[in-house]
């Protein structure tokens, strides 16, 4: 009997003392995440590599700028970046928007999980273990975009903060023009001869074979000295 409410009271006193314990509405703890560029998923599903898309139609989806007044485009071909990457644009960028009370807008998610193996593993035995997020970035993708900040100082934070991402990347405003694959909208094709071209500059292979089709080089062709 003393040794039931002798744990009784401790078992109140513990209650009083904890206010998690005391109260009858539990607190809801989120789950943490590496960082805000992981995507909350509840079942990881590992991908393909895959390859970056290259846009072929006359769509311009993700080209222009939808928010803000200055932004950020991929100008070469398509790639990959990883979360890392991203998250080391995103801390310089910040710096600037925050010293200048501006806004700041990201189009990119990273939702691919990218898994690795050991390099001397075997083929196959499975897919291999996560190692991080990434995305794939088509040609013509805007990735940031900003407003309330002077030009040339939007154009200094962006350019900063593109220096850590892979690629050439472009400025763009408000009248830009959308970017279809490594060409602009409206961009006039310019034709080029590109034979003349090696004329004037000719290879150690083309001067070759240019050499082959003179007279003297045809006339004895396949005689032995």
């Amino acid at each position: 009997m003393l040794r039931s409410s002798y744990l009784y009271f401790q078992g109140a006193s513990n209650r009083l003392l904890n206010p998690i314990r005391a109260s009858p509405w539990r607190p809801i703890i989120p789950r943490r995440y590496g960082h805000e560029l992981a995507p909350q998923y509840k079942h990881l599903k590992k991908k393909q590599k895959g390859r970056v898309s290259v846009r072929t139609g006359c769509s311009e989806k993700g080209t222009t700028l939808k928010f803000g007044s200055y932004g950020m485009r991929l100008k070469s071909e398509g790639t990959r970046i990883t979360a890392a990457q991203l998250r080391a644009a995103d801390n310089v960028l910040m710096k600037f928007v925050k010293k200048e009370n501006g806004m700041y807008w990201k189009r990119l998610c990273t939702n691919i999980a990218v898994c690795i193996k050991g390099n001397a593993t075997r083929m196959g035995k499975g897919k291999g273990a996560f190692d991080h997020w990434a995305a794939r970035v088509p040609t013509g993708k805007v990735v940031f975009e900003i407003s309330g900040m002077h030009e040339q100082s939007a154009k200094d934070a962006l350019r900063r903060s593109c220096e850590k991402l892979p690629g050439v990347w472009e400025f763009i405003t408000r009248s830009a023009t959308p970017r279809l694959g490594l060409r602009l909208v409206g961009e006039p094709a310019t034709k080029t001869n590109y034979y003349e071209k090696l004329r004037r500059n000719p290879t150690k292979k083309f001067a070759n074979m240019m050499k082959s089709k003179e007279y003297l080089y045809q006339r004895y062709n396949g005689r032995s000295s």
